[in-house]
């Protein structure tokens, strides 16, 4: 949670220096993400059925713009930059266990996400 924290503050922070990089020169970025981890085991007569399933995500985009000032320092164009991130992580694990068996299951998921764009004058 404190790094989710952190990053919409860093976006936050980022859109108030330069409102204007999200829309500049173009550019357009995009990155897609789908994970997915099926586990099914059973443990019976005292056997162990033990499972763990680690996903992963970790997307960064950097946009650097350097735009030059035209016409009395005024820069004239149409700038846009567009970037967009996705991700999909699905885990699902069945299990069962009896005569004094056991049935373990652990299920980590981890997505990072960043994006930065600057514009230069």
């Amino acid at each position: 949670m404190l790094n989710k924290s952190l990053a919409l503050g860093l976006l936050a922070a980022g859109l108030m220096i330069a409102p204007t990089a999200a829309f500049a020169s173009g550019a357009s970025q995009s990155q897609n993400n789908v994970q997915n981890t099926e586990q099914n085991g059973a443990a019976t007569n005292g056997s162990t059925n033990a499972q763990e399933s680690n996903s992963i995500n970790v997307q960064r985009q950097i946009s650097s713009i350097k735009n030059h000032a035209h016409y009395g320092g005024y820069y004239h164009g149409n700038s846009h930059t567009s970037q967009d991130q996705n991700s999909i992580q699905g885990t699902t694990q069945n299990g069962a266990a009896d005569n004094g068996s056991t049935n373990a299951q652990t299920s980590n998921t981890v997505n990072h996400q960043l994006q930065g764009a600057g514009i230069h004058h």
